[in-house]
């Protein structure tokens, strides 16, 4: 009983795992995407103080394509959150399923336990009535 509540264990050790090593991955991922949007940016602050030296026409030209610009990177991000979103949410939904699994076999063993256990004391005392009836008797 021991090598199977071991072996759950290990089962239920590994499924752990493998859920934070993919969540780690995740959360990595959104932060290499952070840095990134960060870099860009600072090299958009560092382009606008240029633009200002740019005549007007100039400068209304590069304003709409930083927009589009920007409003891309948003889409993309945005694009990459969502999927990182549903996937951990999937994820999660797994790991509810497998606690529950591992919390009913638990249960399960315990009234295994306790239906063994009952069964040994009323066994043994059973036993100790006779063996006491025959020592007196």
């Amino acid at each position: 009983m021991s090598d199977e509540r071991s072996a759950a264990r290990t089962k239920l050790d590994f499924v752990y795992q493998e859920v934070v090593g993919e969540v780690t991955a995740l959360v990595t991922r959104i932060e290499d995407a952070n840095k990134r949007l960060t870099a860009v940016g600072k090299k958009m602050d560092a382009a606008a103080v240029s633009i200002d030296k740019l005549p007007d026409r100039l400068q209304t030209a590069l304003a709409a394509s930083g927009k589009e610009i920007s409003h891309d990177l948003a889409a993309r991000a945005h694009d990459a959150v969502q999927a990182s979103e549903s996937h951990l949410a999937e994820l999660a939904r797994q790991s509810a399923r497998y606690a529950t699994i591992a919390h009913q076999s638990a249960r399960r063993m315990a009234l295994i336990a306790l239906i063994v256990g009952s069964a040994a004391g009323s066994i043994g005392g059973l036993l100790a009535g006779v063996a006491l009836g025959g020592h007196l008797g």
